[in-house]
């Protein structure tokens, strides 16, 4: 699993628009790369902190990830794609998929796929 966007930023999954712009405006004087040259870690955790920022402080892409956790970002906070995915997750938790309707008729589960990932096998 990916690391918890909150996690990365040191903020609870209640923190507000502030809290979460003061942790990262924080942690990205911490590990800016200017402060911390040639040091890949603090590279890489700048970077982390960047995406989680740039996901939590956007309403709708909050929503999408607080609902899906990673799958959210992998349906690009794609709302239509939410919701075949809730659908598909609601059909799942009943056991099986069939009789879906998705883009007007119902699917298997390889058409789902194909259009949350982008046809990517992994």
């Amino acid at each position: 699993m990916a690391d918890d966007y909150y996690q990365i930023l040191g903020v609870d999954r209640t923190a507000s628009e502030e809290a979460i712009k003061k942790s990262y405006r924080k942690l990205a004087r911490k590990y800016h790369p200017d402060v911390n040259p040639n040091n890949k870690a603090s590279e890489e955790k700048f970077k982390q902190l960047g995406n989680a920022f740039e996901v939590l402080s956007d309403p709708k892409k909050r929503k999408l990830y607080d609902e899906f956790g990673e799958d959210a970002e992998k349906i690009g906070f794609d709302e239509k794609k939410a919701e075949a995915y809730r659908q598909y997750r609601a059909a799942a938790s009943r056991g099986g998929a069939g009789g879906i309707p998705y883009g007007g008729e119902d699917f298997d589960l390889g058409d789902l796929f194909n259009d949350l990932f982008g046809g990517r096998r992994g």
